[in-house]
């Protein structure tokens, strides 16, 4: 099992964000070629997960199971837990292309809604007087490459932040764009979209609130009678 749990890490990092039907289409001729039985179900492909973190963690490496709340869909997201926007990204990219990655990820955090048209994705983009900014098909292939592995999401005519870009770069989302981006006050992560209270306007996460309101029925925040439908 170790061999298939060390080949199974380099596809997580070549793949940077994964579901669940990826990692089924990994695990299976995997566990096949080395004759060992496929963790099956929810709990043991986290179980087997879990293992894995345990031996990156020092390395400053992480493997989580995130829900994106616009897409619904879960990942397994592999990332970084110590990066900047300066840093993350591959060494073959440009200062420019770098750039770009730091200009578009500005357009989305700093969005209300955390969002941005896929329109102003290629307009109104400021190089600063760089003599050798990307072209708009070059940034077209920039930001599928980035969709792809999970920094953003697409969503209809919206670019969203994706799963890795909300774990990985939680830290500098939460200190560069508090006035839109905030922390769920139950379990202290980032939320950015799931649900609001109809009195305070204060945001939660759907599945957080869901739990508090077991024994309770008024706002976290205010303290008023919770009103606000949880379901979708």
């Amino acid at each position: 099992m170790d061999k298939v749990r060390r080949a199974f890490l380099r596809a997580c990092i070549n793949h940077s964000c994964l579901t669940y039907d990826l990692i089924d289409e990994i695990l299976t001729p995997l566990c096949e070629m080395h004759k060992v039985t496929k963790p099956n179900g929810t709990e043991e492909i986290k179980s087997f997960v879990a293992e894995i973190e345990q031996t990156i963690k020092e390395f400053h490496q992480a493997l989580t199971f995130i829900k994106h709340p616009v897409s619904g869909q879960d990942y397994l997201v592999y990332y970084l837990t110590d990066p900047t926007p300066d840093i993350h990204l591959h060494p073959n990219l440009t200062a420019e292309e770098c750039q770009y990655f730091s200009i578009l990820l500005d357009k989305v955090a700093n969005n209300e809604e955390c969002k941005c048209l896929w329109n102003m994705a290629y307009s109104g983009i400021d190089f600063k007087n760089s003599a050798k900014p990307p072209k708009k098909m070059r940034m077209q292939e920039l930001l599928n490459e980035w969709i792809d592995s999970g920094y953003f999401l697409e969503d209809g005519d919206y670019i969203y932040l994706g799963p890795r870009s909300i774990l990985e770069l939680e830290f500098y989302l939460r200190t560069n764009y508090s006035e839109t981006i905030k922390e769920c006050m139950l379990c202290r992560h980032l939320v950015l979209w799931d649900i609001k209270c109809s009195e305070c306007d204060i945001k939660l996460h759907r599945n957080c609130i869901r739990k508090y309101l077991r024994t309770r029925s008024n706002c976290p925040s205010c303290n008023k009678q919770w009103n606000t439908r949880l379901s979708v």
